[in-house]
């Protein structure tokens, strides 16, 4: 065999495989309702293909959960909206339709770029949330390889429109957004101080403790003002539809007789068959010469491997998730068994060390996807949280304090709306330490106000 030509055989088969190994690094980062419309999409064009899709029951769905009040949108020195986080039931069965991401990648498709800033790029595209937020730490996202290309792809990113996409959070992105806008240089470090620390402030009106503390004149507190509201904190959202469609949970996890029990949800899964008429009917014409034959052959033999690919990629995505979903009944055993308050700190890291993947994969397989519990429906996401310090010892996660901070507002019975302060204190008492200002965070995250704006 001629050298060059072995060369090019091996060079088409790496290419091949590589190709492979992305299709199904995206299927695994597509929700169930994106995974069904690509089996669609694929088998209008491919006839060896037949549906075998089972329709999910929707309605039965959202009969379980209650419905959504109207958020009150305002900005604050926490975050001014619900977080992808939070433990809402709603959240079990609505799909936001990810048009975003598409978006970028063929915007960043125009651009010239090295390859290896183009692979890190659309790396961290896929791994955004709806906001257009890169949540994990950036870093972890990229194999080793690409990790020098992280600065010049990040920047690249958040060259793109909408402005503001590729931020760590919404903060940063209000930032970013007044960059594009031609803010800079004490202006901007101004700016900066005012979102980092003056928001509640602005919130209230208090222009003039603004300006002491900005050392600035009111005017200009005006100003910022106006400029603030011209901005959006989460640029990703104009992109999806927030209650375009229902969706099923992919993954169960609920007691019966006692024992916990992981199973998948088939009917979440889009199914489809191979027809064995055209396998056959491909058999019969490799035996032909002729060259409408050997066309014929080829259409058939390409269709076939397209079928076969979008196969293996389902079954490598399932597996992933049964794998991942085992990891989290272990490790979540007590949130399974109690419920939400019990939810331990838990990173992406431990999963992908224990299923032996990447941390990216771990990202993706919990990008968009859900898990049925005897407590409700919840994102995968959800169950991974930071820890937060107690002083008997025990792990407790973020989500599990905003539980714990959920309750006590509830349950209240005082005649008055529980300060920030007080509910520091109270959970002190339980050993969690988490200062005024964290009670803040956690309690606008759950999209509940002040105790000034709260009834008694």
């Amino acid at each position: 065999m001629d050298r060059r030509l072995g060369l090019d055989l091996s060079m088409q088969q790496q290419l091949r495989i590589n190709a492979q190994l992305l299709q199904t690094m995206e299927t695994l980062t597509l929700s169930s309702q994106e995974l069904r419309e690509k089996v669609e999409k694929e088998a209008e064009t491919n006839p060896v293909m037949i549906l075998r899709d089972k329709a999910a029951s929707y309605d039965s769905l959202s009969m379980r959960y209650r419905s959504e009040t109207e958020r009150s949108e305002g900005y604050s020195d926490s975050e001014p909206y619900e977080s992808d986080e939070r433990p809402n039931w709603i959240e079990g069965m609505v799909h936001e339709k990810e048009d975003l991401k598409t978006h970028l990648l063929k915007e960043l498709g125009l651009i010239q770029l090295p390859e290896d800033v183009r692979k890190a790029s659309e790396t961290l595209i896929t791994a955004m949330d709806r906001n257009g937020f890169i949540g994990e730490d950036p870093e972890s996202l990229l194999p080793d390889a690409l990790k020098p290309c992280l600065e010049e792809a990040l920047g690249t990113i958040q060259q793109l429109e909408p402005a503001g996409v590729g931020a760590r959070d919404w903060k940063e992105s209000l930032l970013i957004q007044a960059e594009d806008k031609g803010m800079k240089g004490h202006e901007l470090e101004t700016f900066r101080k005012l979102v980092d620390g003056e928001l509640d402030n602005l919130r209230l009106g208090r222009i003039d403790v603004i300006a002491k503390d900005l050392r600035i004149e009111k005017e200009d507190v005006e100003a910022f003002s106006m400029f603030l509201r011209s901005l959006t904190p989460f640029p990703g959202r104009q992109y999806s539809s927030e209650y375009e469609n229902l969706v099923t949970p992919e993954l169960s996890i609920k007691t019966v007789d006692g024992k916990l029990t992981l199973s998948l949800n088939r009917d979440a899964i889009p199914l489809f068959e191979i027809d064995e008429n055209y396998v056959r009917m491909r058999e019969e014409l490799k035996k032909e010469s002729g060259p409408e034959a050997k066309e014929a052959s080829k259409y058939l033999r390409e269709k076939l491997q397209s079928a076969e690919s979008l196969k293996s990629q389902i079954d490598a995505r399932c597996s992933a998730l049964l794998r991942l979903g085992a990891f989290l009944m272990e490790r979540q055993e007590d949130f399974f068994l109690k419920g939400p308050v019990f939810l331990k700190a838990l990173t992406m890291k431990e999963a992908a060390d224990e299923i032996g993947v990447h941390e990216a994969t771990v990202s993706r397989l919990a990008a968009s996807k859900y898990i049925d519990t005897d407590f409700g429906i919840y994102p995968i996401r959800m169950m991974f949280s930071s820890q937060v310090a107690s002083s008997g010892g025990e792990n407790y996660s973020k989500n599990a304090v905003k539980e714990m901070i959920r309750t006590i507002i509830s349950e209240n019975d005082t005649g008055k709306p529980l300060s920030d302060q007080k509910i520091s204190d109270m959970l002190a008492e339980r050993g969690i330490k988490a200062a005024r200002r964290t009670v803040a965070k956690y309690r606008n995250e759950l999209d509940i106000s002040s105790s000034f704006d709260r009834p008694s």
